[in-house]
């Protein structure tokens, strides 16, 4: 537990004027700090990560940042059939003298754990949702996703696609909020893109090297075309992508998020080519940084900050022609790159965590009213 931080419980009720909120999630993402740091700003917060990091995702602790109460709970993880796990210890003594509870996801021990917890002591839950209905993560466990969700309150979701997603599974839409999932504009929007003179335009992808992400569709549809390619990061796919790409093709391994204005800087177009993405924060940082989006509309963050045919293009999962043809309308039109650029800027802006926290604390202060 950092120096400094007191647990909920130990605090006297009488003097808390604004609900206190445990928010139990898996990681210190440094994606999520700026988001926790708004929220605190507004309530009482003690954010509970599972682990300090997941094994796929090599993210660096930014702990400097942290400006909420927060603890990495003890436990170990290991990964069973593919699946990351986290069995944590102590998990209901840190959710004492909570009035809601944040729970950030399904997938782990800790998130049922806490939502019989809740229930027991009669405890409002708000279950932030980011799954789609093309999000491939929860396969044979789709049912127990469901089950959780019928015991939830309230939800949050990061944008249109989620929404669509829990009115489909039957949820009602005055139980859905939606809290626009966003970056750090002062990290990503404080670079000023300065047009390359000369050379083919440059095609960059930020994720993870794996199946989901379509990056061999990528490699597929640049075939040919007189582009430049950078991926930045690291995964599984990483042999077999290296073996499909062309010499126009760049690894950049894992680049941290302190680096990545700088590739955006130097980029034309950010390209997604998901099969399956919940999100898809690149999209967020790409905007911010003035550069138009090719994207499938598998990725969640495509719905909201691709206008089609203005900042970018929407194109349908596993479709390579249509990615080819969206990538070659945006490279061979200068013009078209800068007002596209420029349209994404302003679509990034209205995603803070500011407005991502205000959505929070309206379903929680509505909940704790109760």
């Amino acid at each position: 537990m950092p120096l400094g931080v007191v647990p909920l419980r130990e605090r006297d009720a009488a003097a808390v004027t604004h609900p206190r909120v445990a928010l139990l999630t898996e990681i210190p993402a440094p994606y999520r700090i700026p988001l926790f740091n708004a929220l605190a700003e507004r309530l009482e917060l003690r954010v509970l990560f599972l682990a300090e990091r997941n094994p796929d995702r090599p993210y660096r602790l930014h702990e400097e940042e942290i400006r909420f109460g927060w603890e990495v709970l003890p436990g170990r993880d290991l990964t069973v059939r593919g699946r990351w796990l986290v069995l944590n210890r102590g998990v209901l003594r840190r959710l004492r003298g909570a009035d809601v509870l944040l729970l950030g996801g399904w997938n782990q021990p800790a998130f049922w754990l806490a939502m019989a917890w809740a229930r027991a002591r009669r405890v409002p839950v708000v279950l932030w949702v980011e799954s789609t209905g093309r999000d491939r993560r929860s396969g044979r466990l789709e049912p127990a996703k469901r089950a959780l969700l019928r015991a939830a309150d309230a939800f949050v979701v990061p944008g249109r696609a989620a929404y669509a997603y829990l009115q489909g599974l039957g949820v009602d839409a005055s139980r859905i909020a939606v809290a626009p999932n966003a970056v750090d504009a002062a990290i990503f929007g404080g670079r000023e893109r300065h047009p390359r003179a000369g050379g083919p335009c440059r095609v960059l992808a930020v994720g993870r090297l794996s199946p989901e992400k379509g990056l061999d569709l990528l490699l597929r549809a640049v075939d040919g075309l007189p582009v430049e390619v950078v991926l930045a990061g690291t995964g599984p796919e990483e042999a077999r992508l290296r073996a499909l790409a062309g010499p126009n093709v760049e690894f950049r391994g894992h680049v941290e998020r302190d680096e990545l204005p700088a590739l955006y800087a130097d980029a034309d177009v950010l390209a997604m080519p998901s099969r399956s993405d919940p999100w898809g924060m690149a999209l967020n940082e790409g905007a911010l940084a003035g550069l138009p989006l090719v994207s499938t509309d598998a990725a969640g963050a495509a719905h909201d900050l691709i206008e089609d045919g203005v900042n970018g293009f929407r194109v349908p999962p596993g479709d390579v022609g249509a990615l080819r043809e969206a990538l070659r309308r945006v490279c061979e039109n200068e013009s078209f790159r800068a007002a596209a650029g420029e349209r994404s800027r302003e679509v990034g802006r209205c995603f803070t965590p500011v407005v991502w926290a205000d959505a929070v604390v309206q379903v929680v202060s509505t909940l704790h009213a109760r």
